[in-house]
């Protein structure tokens, strides 16, 4: 996974998902609650994603301080997509605006940081959840997965439906004279948090064959290269190691890479080292596998706030306050453990 940079994918910004029943509103309007109702159910008709935040911060004066409860017959304002309230109730003042819910949004599919199939929703999603109990336990806030990450910077960040997205990477925004036009609009427009986590993408060979001991990728091209199926293939992109320069095999778990390792149908598993090691450590393969320690690319894993979001500061200060705490304690080191962990036992059940 790259820097946050702004999608080639064009996003509507008034387009929404038609409701699927008949009491049901779009979104720019304003909506009576039924019977059954739930903030959550009712996002999803009019946006197609679980934006419930943000219609209970615009109606904080109606629903209360738990936006679990909601009560039939009440009139609800659903805010635009472009961050716009339905025009009869725009200037409608909100007594309650000082106590704000933050809402993150990431996105399924980037095993095992983000996904909601794993346990705690990934590692990374953990990690963010319990730094916001630690740094801020008072603050409400919640994490939605929304799919289309294109539409995370460029549509749901900069009008404000979210807060924050992760995982993103900052650019070296210190270097403006090197940077690409995306990576340009990247620190343009956008503040991070520190780092939550470290991807180092490395590759493990067979001991013996001479890959552990390159220090070119060059030597590379010609392999056969393993990387598991729904993890970024950025790092193999970056140094030219791509199809048809090496043949790649995407299997659907990282044991399956390291076991087609062993049986010789591949010449490399590219993967987190962390994550790589701690398979190996499964398939009992400590001395038969080594990591190459010559090439390598690290990615660090931040949450992304829009610099014109008022909340951005102060929730980037909370997120750092919990991380610090959780470095300190070994609370970190624990979750990231047991990340690691529960995703290869949940390959191996599969």
């Amino acid at each position: 996974m790259k820097c946050l940079i702004a999608a080639s994918v064009a996003v509507a910004t008034t387009a929404l998902v038609a409701p699927t029943i008949a009491h049901a509103q779009d979104a720019c309007a304003t909506y009576r609650v039924q019977i059954g109702d739930s903030l959550a159910d009712i996002a999803k008709r009019a946006y197609g994603f679980d934006n419930h935040a943000r219609i209970w911060r615009e109606n904080r004066e109606e629903i209360g301080r738990n936006p679990n409860i909601i009560r039939v017959g009440s009139v609800l304002r659903l805010p635009c997509l472009d961050g716009a309230m339905p025009t009869e109730q725009a200037n409608k003042p909100n007594a309650n605006s000082d106590a704000v819910m933050v809402s993150f949004v990431t996105s399924n599919g980037y095993l095992p940081y983000t996904d909601e199939s794993l346990a705690e929703r990934g590692l990374m999603t953990n990690l963010v959840r319990t730094a916001m109990m630690r740094g801020a336990p008072d603050k409400p806030f919640d994490i939605v997965f929304v799919n289309d990450r294109a539409a995370h910077v460029e549509s749901l960040l900069p009008r404000q439906a979210f807060d924050a997205s992760f995982p993103w990477t900052r650019p070296g925004c210190e270097t403006q004279g090197e940077l690409t036009s995306m990576e340009l609009y990247a620190c343009q427009n956008f503040m991070y948090s520190q780092p939550f986590y470290e991807i180092v993408d490395g590759f493990f060979s067979r001991t013996g064959t001479g890959y552990e001991n390159v220090i070119d990728f060059a030597a590379f091209e010609g392999a056969t290269i393993c990387r598991p199926e729904g993890y970024s293939t950025g790092h193999l992109e970056e140094n030219g190691l791509m199809p048809p320069a090496i043949e790649l095999v995407q299997p659907a778990s990282t044991h399956e890479c390291f076991e087609q390792l062993m049986t010789n149908s591949v010449d490399l598993v590219a993967m987190d080292t962390r994550a790589g090691e701690r398979v190996m450590e499964d398939l009992n393969l400590t001395y038969q596998v080594t990591a190459n320690p010559h090439l390598f690319s690290i990615q660090p894993m931040q949450v992304a706030f829009h610099k014109d979001n008022s909340v951005s500061a102060e929730v980037i200060e909370d997120l750092n306050r919990g991380l610090a705490q959780m470095l300190e304690t070994g609370e970190w080191a624990s979750i990231v453990s047991l990340g690691l962990r529960d995703n290869t036992k949940m390959e191996l059940v599969n």
